[in-house]
């Protein structure tokens, strides 16, 4: 499926799965952020992946937050689907 700025989203796994494969460090652990809702807020797509802006503060679920963006992350669309 192909997202354009403006679509609401949410996240529906990590890296194609509910939970890591492998032990992961908390700030590493994106998995916990399945089920929370964003905005794609670019039309760049960058290593097959599109930014999402997130609803809530990821500093709340301890993970890496350095975008340049705050609270926005690049994410495969393949994780997505469209929150109607």
């Amino acid at each position: 499926m192909s997202f354009i700025k403006g679509d609401r989203v949410k996240l529906k796994t990590f890296l194609g799965t509910l939970k890591p494969r492998t032990a992961v460090y908390t700030e590493n652990n994106f998995w916990r952020l399945i089920g929370e809702k964003g905005e794609i807020i670019d039309d760049i797509i960058q290593n097959e992946r599109v930014l999402v802006l997130f609803e809530k503060n990821l500093d709340e679920f301890e993970v890496a937050n350095h975008n340049p963006i705050p609270n926005s992350l690049w994410i495969k669309p393949s994780d997505l689907r469209l929150d109607i």
